[in-house]
């Protein structure tokens, strides 16, 4: 009888090697931690053309309430979940939860608070992740900018807080439009 040992051991380290070249995929790109750099304003109607495409550090919005993000991060894990720290004047804020990528869109179904989140993608690449939604808020229309003289802003100007509100509310109207939040990767 002949020494089947050789053949064997050939087999076994051919199965070997063949088992090593099906490693797993490489994880999404997206798969990461994100921070947040700035916000965005884009999609204004047509008589508000002077706000599009203005950009914002993170610290230089208010969210109402005098609330700022100081820090604001997204970790989205490879195992499909997901942690948010946002680093507010307070309390920070905390969630986690289970993300996807469907099309065009980020879901965040939170495990913490059922506030789950849709995001559009606007921009998906390798060290930038822009997240936009749908809000509103009130604009003076591009009009008013276009006619408004140097003597009538240094007459704004001479007016206290209250009183500037009062003409800002006269003239500006509620607004839809999209808030872009620039994420790069940390």
């Amino acid at each position: 009888m002949k020494n089947h040992l050789p053949l064997f051991a050939l087999i076994a380290l051919l199965l070997v090697v063949s088992c090593k070249d099906k490693e797993e995929p490489a994880p999404p790109h997206e798969v990461g931690v994100w921070a947040l750099d700035s916000y965005l304003f884009i999609n204004f109607p047509s008589e508000f053309e002077g706000y599009e495409g203005l950009a914002y550090d993170i610290d230089e919005l208010s969210f109402g309430n005098g609330v700022v993000y100081d820090d604001y991060t997204l970790v989205l894990e490879k195992d499909g979940t997901y942690s948010l720290e946002i680093g507010v004047t307070g309390p920070d804020i905390n969630d986690a939860g289970t993300w996807e990528i469907d099309d065009d869109e980020l879901k965040l179904e939170s495990t913490e608070d059922n506030d789950n989140q849709d995001w559009t993608i606007e921009k998906n690449e390798e060290d930038d992740l822009w997240l936009s939604f749908e809000t509103q808020s009130a604009f003076i229309p591009d009009i008013y900018f276009d006619t408004v003289t140097q003597k009538y802003i240094d007459y704004l100007n001479t007016l206290t807080d209250q009183q500037l509100d009062s003409v800002s509310n006269a003239i500006s109207r509620v607004v839809s439009f999209d808030l872009v939040y620039v994420f790069e990767r940390d």
